[in-house]
């Protein structure tokens, strides 16, 4: 048990907010605390806020310190407030009292907090959720609303009703420390550490452990996945890592660090070069840049230069000392670097890019050509070359290349400070400080650069720098080339080895080899010698096709065309050569001769048939046969060598035939009072992109699009005035329709979770609560089918469910409130059903369309760019005739457009949906 002593202030829930074991130290160990100087900066403009909050309202409230007497009368403001009970405290609060609306008796105050900037945090609605909870227990009630007073004077509300059931939890959370304390809880390194008093306690500790969170830019999430593996060391960590050969697909995906491989970094304390090393193009002219700003203002106050050309070396500053002065110094930044051309403006991060954006905007200054001349140093490092240091920050990096700063305390979070210093002071003293930090980031900037270029130039040869993916590269020379001999005895177990080695036969000493040339020979396709079936002679033409009215002048020169097509038979496929036969005719115009007109009608060297072609079609879209397997399945069944990329040109030409058998599917998807909607990736030569799919149960069109974004949703749907049915993909929110969101997923997703969690007791009676209110529904559908006459009783059920189980409800589960903002966000959009006759209550339509590209992506791993819109546009075609019961054949071979207007052969059983 812990002493009774201890107490919950506002300064430990906001430190919760930001960080579990802040929170305990504060409450704990509060003695441990150093505030830094950003931190004593954060205090005195909370001063100053509060100053000139009481400065601006002293001529017409009245202010007292609290006390029962000056309760009772109801004076406007009441200041150190102090209120405590067995587990919290409010150390030195404010109440202000709200509009007398319905003129009672006693007045209603409300809590208002000081903030040291000027936009509201996460932390303030905490801490004024925190004081109106204690409130609620002195005053009898909890107070609507709690104020907070910014920097600059402004004053925003936040409802409390709303914001205390979101951390409610914590508060409970914080209490129960009370009264059995649990321990310490680990140390986990996060972005608030740099502002935290307890930062360098935390950072001995995560050193002493070799905590994971010592990485820079880990997350909790990776952290937790090596954690299941057992991994929760850097050292461990470093053990991790595996080269692997990237293949050719993977070459085209976006970098990705490595978190394995900046371990093994730090353990060995060599350089590491992912793939191959970055080389930086050496400029007469070289440009580094580096700005400075003040965030929460937005205002940028300083910009620095360092102009290297000819071994000479200028540094520019050009500084602001105050909002007015920022347009004049930006412009002359602006102007300095417009003298030196194209010269290339090397910076550090994605920071001086959107400054130059948001600058160039704020004063109408052009900046393509600024941005066009940016180079981040930073993506020359990110995920390809990995120094011996916890991050990748600017200052890690230089540091321990031995680049150095003046003041030993500098960074970004300290330049903050020191402006502070010098808007209070004006003293030259902290002008000087910033403008030494700033040229010195632009200088160390180019001894990074310079660094870099000789790691390209010598990686081969130092000995601190390695190849990570090199075969052998972390290997002594002798178990190297032990290796390499070892995958040379390997190469004798190929299963082409036999076939293509050098045999020495010891009865004549003469060197043989296989001979292999009469599989090598050249194929053509239908040759000239082979049996035609039929010929059919054609009339020559009588107009030319160029000139209208010209007739053509008979000539005794033949031309014939031999085509390739399939019969289709009741009794089977039968091969057909058919030659067509005729002479041509000479236009007196243009002394061109041209062939007659049945034979001009197949097509500039088109030697197959329609119903070649389908059959083809059919085979890779019905079949799943890639085009070198139906190649050979022509040639095994028929004799024929047609060759692999004649049958891929055949297939695109032929979904060209349909386009507009896709625009008719659309058109009639989008006249269904309901529509169903899914998507899913697949690969493009390496890189993921997005396939989606548009269904009303009969009609099915698929899309392709590079992103997730729901561009493409509002192209397709622009206008509908049904009903979307789709999974809870946020893009699809901001359609204007009505929208009816998959109850499978929702179901699968409560089902996942729960066996994830199967002690977690809360969210289990949440889960039995969901299938009490749906199960009684979907019973009824089965029974009585989607008509809104057995449906829309089940509304009270679900009134009841909201008010029971999801309003004003809350959980401490993590799982339950996960799904009771999914309840409560998409409560409009989960009973569409229960209102309108005929809407399902699922996605499956969508599901059973995307399943045979499922299919086919797992079979294929990858698709061309070129091909994949042509495959879609026929695969669309497929679905739709499986959907409709119809084969797929017969419709391929009739020549029709219309999926439903085609009949099918009698006794055909098509497609049947299981």
């Amino acid at each position: 048990m812990v002493s009774n002593n201890l107490q919950v202030s506002e300064s430990a829930i906001r430190a919760h907010n930001l960080c579990v074991r802040k929170a305990y130290l504060l409450i704990f160990s509060s003695g441990l605390s150093s505030p830094n100087a950003y931190e004593k900066m954060q205090s005195t403009l909370k001063n100053i806020a509060r100053q000139n909050y009481f400065h601006s309202i002293t001529n017409h409230l009245i202010v007292e310190s609290f006390s029962s007497l000056a309760f009772s009368k109801g004076v406007d403001i009441l200041t150190n407030v102090k209120l405590s009970d067995e587990s919290f405290f409010i150390k030195s609060g404010t109440l202000i009292k709200g509009p007398d609306i319905f003129h009672q008796d006693k007045p209603r105050y409300e809590p208002i907090i000081f903030s040291s900037l000027n936009k509201i945090q996460p932390e303030d609605k905490a801490e004024l959720s925190f004081v109106g909870h204690i409130l609620s227990k002195y005053l009898g009630y909890l107070p609507d609303n709690g104020h907070v007073v910014f920097v600059d004077g402004k004053t925003t509300a936040i409802k409390l009703s709303v914001n205390l059931p979101k951390y409610l939890p914590a508060i409970d959370f914080l209490q129960g420390w009370l009264t059995q304390n649990n321990g310490l809880p680990p140390v986990t390194l996060n972005k608030h550490c740099p502002y935290c008093e307890f930062q360098h306690a935390c950072k001995e500790t995560a050193l002493q452990e070799d905590s994971l969170s010592l990485l820079g830019g880990i997350t909790k999430k990776h952290i937790l996945k090596f954690e299941k593996k057992g991994i929760f060391t850097i050292k461990q960590l470093s053990f991790l890592y595996r080269p692997r050969k990237r293949g050719r697909r993977s070459r085209l995906e976006r970098v990705v660090h490595k978190y394995e491989l900046q371990a093994l970094a730090l353990r060995t304390d060599n350089i590491y070069i992912q793939d191959k090393p970055v080389e930086i193009p050496k400029h007469d002219v070289e440009i580094f840049i580096d700005f400075e700003c003040l965030p929460d203002e937005n205002f940028f106050y300083l910009f620095g230069l360092v102009v290297c050309q000819a071994g000479k070396q200028d540094n520019f500053q050009f500084w602001a000392s105050s909002k007015n002065d920022e347009e004049s110094a930006w412009k002359d930044f602006a102007s300095v670097i417009a003298q030196y051309g194209n010269s290339p403006l090397f910076h550090y991060g994605s920071f001086e890019n959107k400054a130059i954006l948001t600058l160039g905007k704020r004063y109408e200054t052009p900046t393509k050509t600024i941005v066009e001349r940016l180079f981040n140093i930073n993506t020359c490092i990110y995920g390809k070359l990995y120094f011996p240091v916890y991050s990748n920050s600017l200052k890690d990096i230089c540091n321990y290349l031995g680049l150095s700063w003046s003041s030993p305390n500098a960074s970004g979070l300290q330049s903050i400070v020191w402006r502070h210093e010098y808007d209070q002071s004006k003293d030259d003293i902290y002008r000087d400080l910033l403008q030494t930090y700033n040229i010195e980031d632009c200088l160390n900037l180019k001894g990074l650069t310079e660094y870099i270029r000789e790691i390209a130039a010598n990686a081969a040869h130092s000995e601190q720098v390695r190849f990570a993916d090199k075969e052998g590269g972390s290997m002594p020379e002798s178990a190297s080339n032990l290796s390499k001999q070892l995958s040379n005895i390997l190469l004798s177990a190929h299963g082409t080895y036999e076939q293509r080695k050098i045999t020495l036969k010891n009865k004549d000493n003469v060197t043989t080899s296989i001979d292999d040339s009469s599989a090598n020979k050249k194929r053509r396709p239908i040759s000239q010698d082979r049996k035609v079936n039929k010929v059919v002679h054609v009339r020559q033409g009588r107009i030319c096709p160029k000139h209208p009215g010209r007739k053509f002048k008979p000539t005794q020169i033949e031309t014939s065309r031999k085509i390739f097509d399939l019969i289709f038979t009741t009794r089977g496929v039968k091969k057909n050569i058919i030659r067509y036969i005729g002479k041509k005719g000479n236009c007196t115009a243009c002394h061109h001769k041209y062939d007659p007109p049945q034979i001009r009608k197949l097509g500039v060297g088109k030697m197959y048939g329609h119903g070649f072609i389908a059959w083809v079609s059919y085979q890779r879209l019905a079949m799943r046969l890639p085009f070198n397997k139906i190649a050979q399945l022509v040639e095994d069944s028929f004799g024929e060598y047609v060759s692999q990329g004649t049958i891929a040109e055949l297939f695109l030409n032929f979904s060209a035939f349909y386009s507009e058998t896709e625009r008719k599917l659309l058109k009639q998807i989008l006249k269904n009072p309901f529509v169903h909607m899914d998507e899913t990736t697949i690969n493009i030569r390496g890189a993921s992109q997005y396939v989606w799919v548009i269904t009303d149960g009969t009609h099915v069109i698929f899309k392709l699009s590079e992103n997730r974004e729901a561009t493409i949703v509002h192209e397709l749907l622009g206008g509908y005035k049904g009903v979307l049915c789709s999974d809870f993909y946020g893009g699809y929110d901001s359609l204007p329709c009505s929208q009816q969101k998959c109850w499978a997923h929702l179901i699968r997703d409560l089902n996942e979770n729960l066996r994830k969690s199967p002690f977690d007791t809360e969210f289990e009676n949440f889960v039995c609560a969901v299938g009490a209110l749906i199960t009684p529904i979907l019973q009824a559908i089965e029974k009585y089918g989607l008509k809104i006459r057995h449906l829309r009783k089940f509304r009270s059920n679900v009134n009841g469910f909201y008010e029971k189980f999801i309003n004003n409800k809350v959980y401490s589960s993590g799982a339950a409130q996960i799904f009771q903002k999914r309840f409560v966000k998409y409560r409009e959009k989960l009973f569409v059903f229960l209102d309108i006759d005929g809407i399902p209550w699922n996605n499956n339509a969508a599901e059973r369309a995307l399943r045979h590209l499922a299919v086919q992506r797992k079979i294929s791993g990858s698709f061309g760019k070129e091909s994949t819109p042509h495959y879609l546009r026929l695969l669309s075609i497929t679905q739709t005739c499986r959907f409709q019961n119809k084969s797929l054949l017969q419709f391929l071979l009739s020549g029709e457009k219309n999926i439903d207007k085609f009949k099918g052969g009698k006794g055909l059983m098509g497609w049947r949906m299981h």
